[in-house]
């Protein structure tokens, strides 16, 4: 009976300190959930002030016309650039990088948090060129592994739709729609991106309504806007001023043996083969999930596109592989 009841009392001891200790979790969870309330309250109560004056701004009226005043002159709009964080530094994303992001971009930690929010590399500022290479400083001096590209719509990279290409010894070569032959090294080749991409088209019919008056049928004519949504498979072959798609309209017989019956596969079997004869070449797959994928701070439809030229600056500054 003594043994038993030692072993009870023991049984019971052991209970105490096991709910002592989770008790004392417990405060200090709540502790931490109150400070990231209070600090979530106060990002709200900031985005709200800011949501104010914007409102305020757009209802003031507008100032009134002047008959002598000179006519606008068109400005043409200077280039601007993407700064990207490219790889997380060593700590990680604490609340206290957060924080270093917000002081050095100047907005709220929740902004923050949104442009975060997709895998890296993500997009945290578009500025005028010098204040772009300004901020990627900056952010390297504080531990965070930037990069700046380019956007500037007068200076359209020229993307090389292929329709034939041929795996050669030395290199690929692909020929687009009007036959004109692209010769690229393997060892040139930096990144390999495969994907989705769904496009809405949008068209406009004419319809007609028949409704009764008067016992007689009279007929109401009308648009209908009519939307169609396509999903392209593609690959993009990324080099030292090379692009290349592969897609739908590709013949894959350059795949000899390895070609299959459907452009995925096909795509996917490309891909490999080329990482085979480059194994040099970063590979990302992400936009087989995010066929609709959106940047912020660009065009919704160009945001898959910046993506990959931000992706193949970080491969090319070796902070990606």
């Amino acid at each position: 009976m003594r043994a038993r009841l030692e072993e009870t009392q023991a049984e019971l001891r052991r209970t105490r300190d096991h709910l002592e200790k989770l008790r004392a979790h417990q405060a200090r969870e709540r502790q931490f959930l109150q400070q990231e309330l209070e600090q979530a309250r106060h990002e709200v109560s900031g985005l709200r002030g800011r949501l104010e004056a914007l409102e305020r701004f757009e209802n003031e009226p507008s100032p009134s016309s002047d008959e002598n005043q000179p006519e606008p002159v068109a400005v043409e709009r200077s280039a601007t650039a993407l700064v990207a964080l490219a790889r997380s530094p060593e700590t990680g994303l604490t609340p206290l990088a957060i924080s270093t992001l917000a002081r050095l971009l100047n907005v709220a930690p929740v902004d923050v948090r949104l442009r975060l929010a997709s895998p890296l590399p993500a997009a945290l500022a578009r500025l005028p060129l010098a204040q772009a290479e300004e901020l990627r400083v900056s952010l390297r001096e504080e531990g965070f592994l930037a990069v700046i590209h380019e956007v500037s719509p007068a200076l359209p990279r020229k993307w090389v739709r292929v329709k034939r290409f041929a795996l050669e010894e030395e290199g690929l070569r692909v020929e687009n729609p009007n036959r004109e032959s692209f010769p690229v090294r393997y060892a040139e080749l930096r990144l390999l991106m495969r994907g989705r991409r769904t496009t809405t088209h949008v068209e406009t019919k004419q319809e007609v309504d028949y409704e009764v008056h008067q016992q007689r049928y009279r007929r109401t004519p009308k648009e209908v806007e009519e939307k169609r949504q396509t999903v392209e498979n593609f690959l993009w072959v990324m080099g030292k001023g090379f692009r290349a798609i592969f897609n739908e309209s590709t013949q894959f017989t350059g795949l000899g043996a390895l070609r299959t019956f459907t452009v995925h596969e096909n795509l996917q079997r490309l891909m490999a083969e080329l990482h085979q004869r480059a194994p040099h070449v970063a590979r990302d797959e992400r936009f087989v999930q995010q066929s609709r994928f959106v940047m912020p701070l660009v065009d919704p439809g160009r945001g898959q596109e910046l993506l990959a030229e931000v992706l193949l600056q970080a491969v090319e500054e070796g902070l990606w592989s």
